[in-house]
């Protein structure tokens, strides 16, 4: 028996039986695809053994290594998306009724009626939105993205983002701090006025340092921040001081008189570069929609309310479950779970896109933040390779060796392992609005699902 050697798949009650007879056992942690749930696996191996599938997700991640995703303008919202005109306000998240809206984003929303005159208080701006008069809209639609309530109105300051390989364009607001702040689900007086100086003050000044150095490669300067310990999602200080050091030279040449308010809303601000890299991400994963039978992730979308997902191979349709809480959260004294809205904001593009929960391993802070250590933050990444199709060329991981970042969620390995993708996200009240917390959210398996089995109905009959 002493040369006995014994591999045990599965359950643990197994391996610690033939343990317990003094047998050297080796544990190899498996479970069965999708669960062993048959409404799930049919599907799914119809999935893996398609050889179209296989090709357009081959297609999209050479679009997805190649994408060159530049800062090209910066101004008011209004000015600069196509479409965004009248009373009309961008979300975050799926589209959805006003009656089901989360406060925070109502709250936030309505900040935004005052901001642009339309309502005199934030009373009056919950009952304009409220009547209708006032369009909502997914900012998606309008070819934006945003971070957390994602409010983006005419009179709000907003990037300008190009891919230089697709011409694919996008925008997104600017990034308006912590505390009282529209993303964070707080629309009152202070937060309005941040808005106004940021539109007024912020977003010219970047305009000006854009047109005289010229538009600025967004990976590249996301590589930088990751090796300086950003994971490009949840902490970005490193990503804003780089963004800083490339347009702060033009920017006091161009307009000197606005570099010090500038430099003082962005110098306390360590998410400034935040919304940059939202869409950043976009328009490299735009660049991959509607690519043949493709199951790599397009877009997660979530409003507080619903959490929504789209593939390469359905551009059109969009597949939903009930967004769940964060996990792992680490509240601000005195909160909890009770308190808590449900997941919220476009920002787990950047998840799909190398970044974020992806490049957990680049940065240990994001982890000790949570109560974890660099173990938690490498496995964090490893969880992510396993839901994804490639490595970023783009993104490397110092602490991995310089390996590039997990790349592309396949929406059948998500299915195969029975979890999706991690977020490094925020936590909001869900009642008073403003951030409570932090943690980890986890995208529902169920939209992906959905998406594969819809994905198979829309292929030819064999």
């Amino acid at each position: 028996m002493s040369s006995l050697r014994v591999v045990s798949a599965g359950l643990d009650l197994m391996a610690e039986s033939i343990e317990a007879q003094g047998v050297t056992t080796t544990r190899v942690d498996w479970s069965p695809p999708a669960g062993g749930d048959p409404d799930a696996l049919v599907p799914l191996a119809a999935a893996y053994a398609d050889p179209a599938i296989d090709a357009a997700i081959a297609d999209a991640v050479v679009r997805l290594q190649a994408a060159q995703p530049h800062l090209i303008s910066a101004g008011r919202a209004g000015d600069l998306i196509p479409g965004l005109e009248g009373r009309m306000i961008l979300h975050a998240g799926p589209p959805i009724e006003w009656e089901r809206r989360c406060v925070p984003q109502r709250l936030a929303a309505a900040g935004a009626c005052v901001l642009e005159g339309w309502a005199e208080d934030l009373d009056a701006g919950l009952a304009l939105l409220e009547s209708g008069d006032v369009e909502m809209a997914p900012a998606h639609s309008l070819g934006s993205a945003g971070a957390m309530a994602g409010i983006i109105s005419p009179s709000a300051a907003a990037w300008h983002v190009r891919d230089e390989v697709s011409g694919i364009d996008a925008w997104t607001p600017f990034n308006d701090g912590p505390g009282d702040a529209f993303w964070l689900g707080v629309g009152g007086p202070e937060a309005v006025e941040r808005q106004r100086r940021m539109a007024e003050v912020v977003a010219p000044a970047f305009a000006a340092a854009l047109t005289s150095h010229g538009p600025l490669d967004i990976f590249g300067l996301l590589a930088q921040g990751l090796a300086m310990g950003d994971d490009c999602h949840m902490r970005h200080q490193a990503t804003t001081m780089l963004l800083m050091r490339e347009l702060l030279p033009a920017m006091a040449e161009e307009t000197p008189e606005k570099v010090a308010e500038t430099a003082r809303m962005v110098g306390t601000n360590g998410h400034f570069a935040l919304t940059i890299t939202i869409a950043a991400a976009r328009t490299a994963l735009e660049s991959i929609r509607g690519i043949g039978p493709s199951s790599v992730v397009t877009f997660i979308s979530r409003n507080g309310v619903d959490a929504a997902v789209q593939i390469a191979g359905l551009p059109d349709e969009w597949f939903l479950a009930p967004a769940p809480l964060v996990g792992d959260p680490l509240y601000r004294p005195g909160y909890s779970d009770d308190d808590a809205a449900g997941d919220i904001g476009d920002s787990a593009l950047v998840e799909c896109c190398g970044l974020g929960a992806a490049a957990s391993a680049a940065s240990p802070a994001v982890a000790a933040f949570l109560g974890g250590g660099l173990a938690d933050a490498v496995a964090g990444t490893h969880e992510m390779d396993a839901i994804c199709i490639a490595e970023s060329e783009r993104f490397g991981l110092p602490v991995l060796d310089g390996r590039g970042t997990p790349l592309g969620v396949d929406a059948r390995a998500v299915v195969d392992l029975g979890y999706g993708p991690t977020v490094n996200t925020g936590i909001l009240h869900a009642r008073d609005g403003g951030q409570i917390g932090a943690g980890i959210a986890r995208v529902p398996v169920a939209p992906f699902q959905q998406a594969l089995v819809r994905l198979l109905e829309s292929r030819p009959a064999a």
